[in-house]
């Protein structure tokens, strides 16, 4: 008689590394982190369904990405058009930028010197 094997189930219980090789972080950043573990001797195993449960979980309190989306506030209507006031800063004071200026046919009068 021809003896039938039967497929071992899948690898339920990970260890530290396999737990985060399958988070995709670092076996420093897992123990960090305080995920449920079970506990044989020294030894931590980390069962999947615990490790999906606990992104999922993640992902919905305030460490998770959930309450940092936010929508882009749209833009004032003084704040997109007008003229941009100077803020500082080292202004240019060289012939090549009059000339720019002047073809452009903007002002070149003289700027007053900064200390």
């Amino acid at each position: 008689m021809d003896k039938v094997s039967l497929p071992l189930p899948a690898v339920r219980c990970l260890s530290k590394e396999e737990a985060a090789q399958y988070l995709g972080i670092g076996v420093t950043l897992l123990m960090e982190l305080e995920i449920p573990c079970i506990k044989i001797g020294r030894r931590s195993l980390y069962d999947k369904v615990d490790l999906d449960a606990w992104i999922e979980e993640y992902k919905r309190c305030e460490h998770g990405r959930a309450n940092k989306e936010v929508i882009w506030p749209k833009p004032k209507k003084a704040s997109t058009g007008g003229k941009i006031p100077a803020s500082g800063g080292l202004q240019q004071r060289s012939q090549t930028a009059k000339e720019y200026a002047k073809a452009l046919g903007l002002k070149t009068g003289k700027m007053p010197k900064h200390c």
